[in-house]
């Protein structure tokens, strides 16, 4: 099975504003001060077309890593990811696994432990503003968030791993 970890935002929910991130940055206060983003923002219509077709492509499965886990039910999410146009529903939420020493290792923490809990998966890409490089091998990283995943060179990214990957269970 392949399987697409997805952030939502600086992935699909954009930032009106050019936004670059670095490897240690985190969303700020003024990144968001007068963009009227919060949870549930709607996702970029662009973005969505990418990620469908990225879905059809590969036959990817997806799994949410974003915090927007914490706010609703797989269902809810669900419903979400309907009312936005994306044409397959998430399968399941990453665990939220707090204590790590920086949010991007949590984060990434939060993915190998879901691929150690699913050894049938045999493709798999994370994709996510937050810098995971250092701890994740199969890692697009969308990090001009006003692009997300319109970015040809994430979407190239994503493409390749789940197109071409062969990993075995230990190489994760």
């Amino acid at each position: 099975m392949k399987v697409l970890f997805l952030d939502h935002y600086g992935v699909l929910c954009l930032s009106p504003k050019p936004v670059t991130r670095t490897e240690f940055s985190m969303p700020t206060s003024d990144e968001f001060a007068d963009t009227g983003i919060t949870f549930f923002s709607d996702f970029d219509p662009d973005a969505v077309a990418v990620l469908n077709d990225i879905i059809q492509r590969t036959g990817a499965e997806i799994v949410i890593s974003s915090d927007w886990k914490r706010e609703t039910t797989l269902s809810g999410m669900c419903e979400f990811y309907h009312k936005q146009g994306i044409e397959k529903m998430p399968l399941a939420y990453t665990d939220w696994l707090p204590g790590a020493a920086t949010y991007h290792e949590q984060r990434a923490s939060e993915i190998r432990t879901w691929l150690d809990q699913h050894p049938e998966i045999t493709h798999w890409v994370a994709v996510d503003d937050l810098y995971m490089g250092t701890w994740l091998p199969n890692f697009a990283w969308a990090k001009h968030v006003d692009q997300g995943i319109k970015d040809p060179a994430v979407q190239g990214q994503i493409l390749e791993l789940l197109a071409t990957q062969e990993l075995e269970y230990n190489e994760r």
